[in-house]
């Protein structure tokens, strides 16, 4: 898969957990945002951010197979990721839940040793949704 694809399959199932605020019955889910934080360090982030195409695949894909409700009850718009909407930091237990996680994680040894902390991928997560909104 390349790495344009990663980007954004990763980033629209964060949009999806923010919107809801629940995990999908499994742990390490936080393993998506370290992902995220390490791809934008690398050559392919900001082709990966400009291409549209690969976003809107993506969301068609999911569209059909993934259907998701938000914190609401309503039917979560994955177009709203890739048009100026998407939203990569959770917010009150959805960020509690999440900063547990990844604490078992790293603890548990599954990111590098120079791993950011909670606080610091947050923050750079939240650039990422910036950049990435920015760029629709």
């Amino acid at each position: 898969m390349r790495p344009e694809r990663t980007f954004w399959e990763k980033a629209t199932a964060i949009h999806v957990y923010c919107r809801g605020g629940r995990f999908r019955g499994t742990e390490r889910f936080s393993r998506h945002w370290y992902d995220l934080d390490s791809l934008s360090h690398t050559p392919f982030f900001e082709s990966a951010i400009a291409d549209r195409e690969i976003a809107l695949r993506v969301v068609r894909h999911k569209k059909i197979f993934f259907r998701e409700k938000d914190a609401r009850g309503e039917i979560i718009d994955y177009e709203e990721a890739v048009r100026g909407g998407l939203k990569l930091v959770p917010e009150g237990d959805a960020e509690a839940a999440l900063a547990e996680d990844y604490a078992g994680m790293v603890a548990d040894g599954l990111v590098f040793e120079n791993a950011p902390d909670f606080g610091t991928l947050v923050t750079r997560c939240r650039e990422i949704q910036d950049r990435a909104n920015r760029g629709s």
